[in-house]
């Protein structure tokens, strides 16, 4: 599976001062709207459900990664699980960093049907910008530590960005190779829209690389 690899090598490849400067935005958006518990909803390695907790807010992660949640379940309350099989409200859930753009049309109206029976209040969530998943994301990355060497490489056509994961692990004295492909789609705000009942309360543009152009858009939704 495309995003278990991914999993194993998101370490390597995560811009953690960008990553760090979106959480951020988060905080601020859930303090200003007062809320005081969050669903965390594609959690990752648990980073933001930390900062979260640091900062006053009481927090719930899931992910359908067990490679991830093995890393988050050390830091904070999270569990592999899906957002339809969730019992119980939250006043809020947020879902970072592409969740959405990894789920195509009909994945999308099945998501926000189960987030509605879940959430309270607010959801809150980004989207790449078709300049991003245009433009910033396709060509290649290379990252390596003492023990891996991971390629991502990416191609945009007819609105949907594939993405070739290679990854080699040092076994003994030879690597071992994986590969596999990640699939994410693009969405338009209008379309998003068009998907759930809630209604739209804020629209956020976010530039995290200095680009110069919106490269992501917070969405903030409202019961």
């Amino acid at each position: 599976m495309g995003l278990e690899l991914y999993g194993r090598i998101e370490d390597l490849f995560l811009d953690k001062e960008a990553a760090h400067i979106l959480w951020s935005k988060y905080i601020s958006i859930l303090i200003n709207l007062g809320v005081k518990e969050v669903l965390d909803i594609g959690c990752g390695s648990g980073d933001f459900c930390v900062l979260a907790e640091n900062n006053g807010l009481k927090v719930k992660g899931i992910d359908l990664s067990s490679t991830q949640i093995e890393r988050a379940k050390i830091k904070c309350d999270c569990e592999v699980k899906d957002v339809c099989d969730m019992d119980g409200k939250f006043e809020a859930a947020v879902a970072i960093f592409d969740v959405i753009n990894y789920m195509n049309d009909k994945e999308l109206k099945k998501f926000f049907s189960c987030v509605e029976n879940v959430v309270e209040k607010y959801f809150i969530f980004d989207v790449n910008s078709y300049f991003a998943m245009n433009d910033l994301a396709i060509g290649t990355l290379k990252a390596e530590d003492e023990s891996r060497f991971g390629v991502l490489y990416s191609d945009f056509e007819d609105d949907v960005l594939v993405t070739e994961i290679t990854l080699f692990e040092k076994e003994g004295e030879c690597y071992k190779k994986h590969q596999a492909n990640i699939v994410q789609y693009y969405h338009s705000v209008e379309k998003i829209c068009k998907f759930t009942n809630m209604k739209l309360k804020n629209k956020i543009p976010v530039s995290l690389y200095d680009s110069g152009e919106v490269e992501k858009w917070i969405l903030v939704f409202e019961k």
